[in-house]
């Protein structure tokens, strides 16, 4: 792995009960750069993303991010470590609040995160207006907004987003 970079899948196999979807994947991002994986539907797009973040089987090969094997890391350590992903669907909390869906996202965090909620507010204004409002109650865009929110509340180091403008 080369010192720039931030993720390195090497040589991936992954999938769900037993099965591949991914067959020798392999992947870097280097600090400050933004990839996009484009396929057809089916072609293991989220499956990436997913065995990055530990939600799919990696069968064989290895995740990396940064100097550290993240290959079978669970997600709250993951996060820990300041990767975050934002799955494209079923992605907030419905009854709760847009601030406690917000607030979740700062679950692992033991510092006061009011400044971070603030600048997350800053960069999605409607999501200020609505913050006592249910999440489940947004439109799809609102909701989109609210995943990416309470992903950027951890201020990760690299944020893993799963059909954002879906």
């Amino acid at each position: 792995m080369t010192t720039t970079s931030l993720l390195e899948i090497r040589n991936v196999y992954s999938g769900y009960r037993g099965v591949d979807i991914l067959q020798g994947v392999n992947l870097t991002v280097d600090k400050g750069e933004m990839v996009v994986i484009i396929g057809p539907n089916g072609a293991g797009k989220s499956t990436v993303l997913k065995s990055i973040f530990g939600l799919a089987t990696v069968r064989q090969g290895e995740i990396h991010f940064g100097d550290r094997n993240i290959t079978r890391l669970r997600n709250d350590r993951v996060v820990r470590l300041g990767l975050c992903y934002v799955p494209q669907t079923e992605n907030v909390f419905p009854s709760l609040t847009v601030q406690e869906n917000l607030e979740m996202g700062a679950y692992v965090r033991t510092d006061d995160y009011s400044a971070q909620l603030e600048k997350v507010y800053s960069l999605f204004p409607p999501l200020k207006e609505k913050r006592k409002q249910a999440a489940g109650t947004l439109s799809g865009g609102q909701r989109q907004m609210v995943a990416m929110g309470r992903a950027l509340m951890v201020d990760p180091k690299l944020l893993l987003l799963d059909e954002p403008t879906a």
